[in-house]
């Protein structure tokens, strides 16, 4: 699986239960040859100025001072390293402070030369480097950068002279000649094709520059981490720094690298963390996705000593429990019988001798276990809508007027255009085969056809705030979700039928006495009910299924599987749509779709089929009854003991097959005669 799937980031350790499970995962893992501290806060300071606006650092390494500059003030902040990390301090840069009512000059980059005593600064506005003297005098005329993109941070390589930085549009890191600002070479920084970046640095590792960057994707929705490049071959290694302790509101902005330490920038706060790297390196970047049909695949990036990263092995745990051992050289491994739970922890241990390198993931194969991911840059997917004759899904674009058309799969097939700017909710008619769409800041919502894009007739919402539309097959009815952003969104209910599209017939929110709150994101499923973001403390954190009067029923799924997000964005999703068994979500502020599963719903089985023979008869009915009543063996699909599919495990579901067999009542309800899919996955049963 590629990284473009899954993007790349570490996820945090989730581990419960008792007491006596987490002393046993413990002596499970024999210590291993290697540091405890990377990423931990060595120290802190606060960011110099009553504004700060700290974008960069670089260290001087003559007297191992951390130099700091500030975006918009035209000042520079020296800290010194010796004991306690604290401003020594302040003096004015060249470039100058940032002028009403631009605001430019504004300077995101600052890097030491050692070779003259000097220092560089971008203007990254103005797009030009000016070399400065340790007093803050320009030395010799700004030079202007033969570019035209957002570039940030800056670094020197002091085996050539040569200047660094990243072009954030592309993630791209460029080579700058000082002398007269030409692009001598463009290197591409792997990684998710959405992704967080804005600070560099050049270290040396074996003899080798290797290029230091801030890094975080999809997932993270902000810098989690440092990564580093070869600058020869291009390369990523396994060199990495956690920030994820960097508690802080703020983007983590620049960076400088100094010995054991990195240097860590923010707005308003600059910190050391410790990144010395372990003797014996895990597997990096992995991760994990969930099919909902009982599979669950890990995917990895050796970090192992030998050629290639190769271990010795590679051993498997899964809730403390080793499960399996593999090829040293493997990179990825499939279990093809995972729980059918949230929070499994999966340990991926590399085996080098008698020593262990571990990397951990928490995995969901229950409602909300993620099975797929599409980043695309420049995209911002506001609501989706689905043709399932067409298999095409169509998702809203917030900041154009532009429908994107994707399969079930996430594969892009057409993009077609409204004309109509700044659109937000979408929803599909099944019997009049067209579109519905809502825009911003318009309480008219507009018929588009389908296959072109064409505008074809509107009808007032009533409501400006139209942020989610579907369509109601069950009654033939449009919902439109209000969402102000605040507890009175509700749902509007409209007639779709032809001529009398429109006419009001009632509002559904949940009861207050539910103590839900809506969020984002509305989908409708086939027997009328609804699925709904549900708003935790000012976070869409989960999707619940309401009836189609607003009452809250049992099912309910987290969104902790699209990662820290949640934490970092409120509103990181904004729609939802149903594709049988998985839900589609639109990441709008991550430019991304992720699937996930609304319930692990196994293999294909036959209604009333409770010992798995593949026939529906007496013996059902009697394996039914011994097991509730009599201790008998446990059925392996109780999706299949659901004989009369009331989402319910009783006396009921053997005397329903009796009736059937011996008294002429109604057969089992599908997938019956024949095996196949449950049409009812919501009711948290499986296979």
């Amino acid at each position: 699986m590629s990284e473009m799937q899954f993007g790349s980031r570490r996820r945090s350790v989730m581990i419960t239960g008792t007491l006596a499970s987490l002393v046993w995962l413990i002596l499970l893992i024999p210590a291993t040859p290697s540091h405890a501290q990377n990423g931990a806060i060595l120290q802190q300071t606060t960011a110099c100025g009553t504004n700060p606006k700290s974008t960069d650092l670089t260290v001087r390494t003559s007297d191992g001072t951390v130099w700091g500059i500030d975006a918009t003030s035209g000042k520079i902040c020296v800290y010194t390293t010796a004991g306690t990390l604290a401003l020594t301090n302040m003096i004015d840069h060249p470039v100058g402070a940032a002028q009403a009512p631009l605001f430019q000059p504004q300077c995101s980059g600052i890097s030491y030369s050692a070779a003259t005593d000097t220092f560089w600064i971008l203007n990254s506005t103005g797009l030009e480097l000016s070399e400065m003297d340790p007093a803050g005098n320009q030395l010799g005329a700004p030079v202007s950068i033969q570019a035209s993109t957002t570039l940030t941070g800056l670094a020197l390589n002091p085996l050539d002279g040569h200047l660094w930085t990243l072009n954030t549009q592309d993630n791209t890191a460029l080579e700058i000649d000082p002398l007269d600002g030409s692009i001598l070479s463009t290197l591409p920084l792997p990684g998710s094709p959405v992704r967080y970046s804005s600070g560099l640095d050049i270290r040396f590792d074996n003899s080798q520059a290797v290029l230091d960057f801030t890094y975080g994707d999809v997932f993270d929705a902000g810098i989690s981490e440092v990564r580093s490049v070869n600058l020869t071959t291009g390369s990523l290694s396994c060199y990495q720094v956690d920030l994820n302790q960097i508690e802080s509101g703020d983007s983590l902005l620049g960076i400088a690298v100094s010995g054991s330490s990195t240097y860590v920038t923010t707005c308003c706060t600059v910190y050391q963390v410790d990144s010395i790297q372990n003797s014996l390196l895990a597997v990096a970047d992995l991760q994990g996705l969930v099919d909902g049909e009982g599979n669950l695949t890990l995917d990895w990036r050796n970090c192992g000593p030998g050629t290639n990263g190769i271990y010795n092995s590679i051993r498997i745990t899964r809730n403390g429990a080793i499960i399996d051992t593999i090829s040293g050289s493997a990179n990825n491994w499939t279990d093809t019988s995972p729980p059918a739970e949230a929070d499994i922890l999966y340990q991926v241990q590399g085996v080098v001798g008698s020593n262990l390198a571990t990397s951990s993931i928490s995995l969901s194969n229950a409602a909300g276990g993620l099975s797929q991911v599409l980043s695309v840059p420049g995209f911002y997917p506001r609501d989706l809508a689905y043709d399932p004759e067409q298999d095409d899904l169509y998702v809203t674009d917030s900041f154009s007027s532009e429908i994107r058309v994707f399969g079930s799969d996430l594969v892009q097939k057409r993009v077609i255009d409204t004309g109509l700017a700044n659109l937000r909710g979408i929803g599909y008619n099944t019997l009049l085969d067209v579109l519905l769409v809502s825009r911003a800041n318009s309480s008219l919502v507009t018929f588009v056809e389908p296959t072109t894009g064409t505008p074809l007739s509107s009808f007032p919402s009533s409501s400006s705030d139209i942020t989610s539309i579907s369509y109601d097959s069950s009654a033939d009815d449009w919902l439109l979700f209000r969402n102000t952003g605040g507890p009175d969104a509700e749902v509007l209910r409209m007639e779709a039928a032809d001529g009398l599209e429109g006419n009001p017939l009632g509002t559904i929110s949940p009861p207050q006495t539910s103590g839900l709150v809506l969020s984002n994101g509305m989908a409708s499923l086939d027997d009328g009910t609804l699925l709904l973001g549900i708003d935790a403390a000012g976070i869409g954190s989960s999707v619940s299924q309401l009836t189609s009067f607003g009452f809250p029923l049992a099912y309910s799924m987290p969104m902790g599987a699209i990662g820290n997000s949640l934490q970092l964005l409120n509103n990181s999703w904004t729609g939802l749509e149903d594709i049988g068994s998985s839900v589609v979500i639109a990441g709008n502020a991550t430019s991304s779709l992720y699937k996930l599963i609304l319930v692990s719903d196994g293999p294909d089985f036959l209604r009333g089929d409770s010992d798995s023979n593949n026939l529906v008869n007496l013996a059902d009915a009697i394996y039914t009854a011994i097991w509730l009543y009599s201790g008998g063996t446990t059925p392996s699909c109780m999706d299949a003991v659901d004989a009369n599919d009331d989402g319910r495990l009783d006396i009921s579901d053997p005397l329903y097959t009796l009736l059937y067999l011996f008294a002429g009542s109604a057969p089992p309800p599908i997938p019956f005669p024949l095996s196949g899919e449950d049409p009812t996955f919501l009711d948290n049963l499986g296979c």
